[in-house]
């Protein structure tokens, strides 16, 4: 069976001598698995669309539980995104967090057009603001959004991944900075800031989610 499905490759591993499986996050049918034939040969014809970030209408040939890529047409590679230190880890963290927390073949057509344009604004503007405004509406969207307070001190629960307003057990008081900025961007108007601010906010949104979800993603380690 051959169908047609519009999605951005997540990860690829080596397979046998000259294939990879790729995962890829598709608009219709979630994370998938799909190999792509040949391509650590020289030659390959698709060698440039098995790679991370390439965001394309893939044919794809199926028998049994086997997908096989059969060829794609490039919609975006985020050329920009791997051009820079910065906007590279910011895309992988986004990559990474799909794999990571969201089962396969469950469709999220939400969080794949969110997906999208988070990549996008990675690699045209502020690559920290533009993956925390990911992440908030990744949670959102995950139905665990975040509940901001106006308040004068604001606490973080560690057990739960919540914000409150008030001190208690397992509370731990957030740094004011960090929690206006969230909140700033979490209302859609992202106040002013320094990249100190903005890494100490995605480091933070780190611990939530693997507070929320159970997944330590790796790539914020290089922040």
């Amino acid at each position: 069976m051959d169908t047609k499905v519009k999605g951005i490759v997540l990860k690829l591993i080596d397979y046998k001598d000259a294939d990879k499986l790729a995962s890829i996050f598709t608009l219709t049918e979630g994370v998938i698995t799909a190999k792509f034939t040949g391509v650590k040969r020289d030659k390959a014809k698709m060698k440039a669309v098995a790679q991370p970030f390439t965001f394309a209408e893939f044919n794809i040939n199926q028998k049994g539980s086997l997908r096989t890529i059969t060829s794609a047409d490039i919609i975006d590679n985020f050329n920009l995104i791997l051009s820079d230190y910065n906007k590279t880890i910011c895309g992988y963290i986004v990559l990474d967090m799909i794999k990571s927390i969201l089962p396969e073949q469950k469709r999220e057509e939400d969080i794949f057009i969110h997906t999208i344009t988070a990549l996008k604004n990675i690699e045209t503007e502020n690559e920290f603001i533009a993956t925390i405004d990911f992440i908030l509406k990744f949670i959102a969207l995950s139905g665990m959004e975040l509940e901001f307070f106006d308040s004068k001190y604001n606490y973080f629960d560690v057990i739960t991944g919540n914000f409150e307003s008030k001190n208690g057990q397992n509370k731990k008081e957030i740094d004011k900075n960090v929690y206006a900025l969230l909140k700033s961007i979490n209302d859609g108007q992202p106040i002013e800031s320094n990249e100190i601010t903005q890494k100490r906010a995605l480091k933070f949104l780190h611990n939530v989610l693997y507070i929320k979800f159970g997944e330590d993603i790796k790539s914020f380690m290089y922040i």
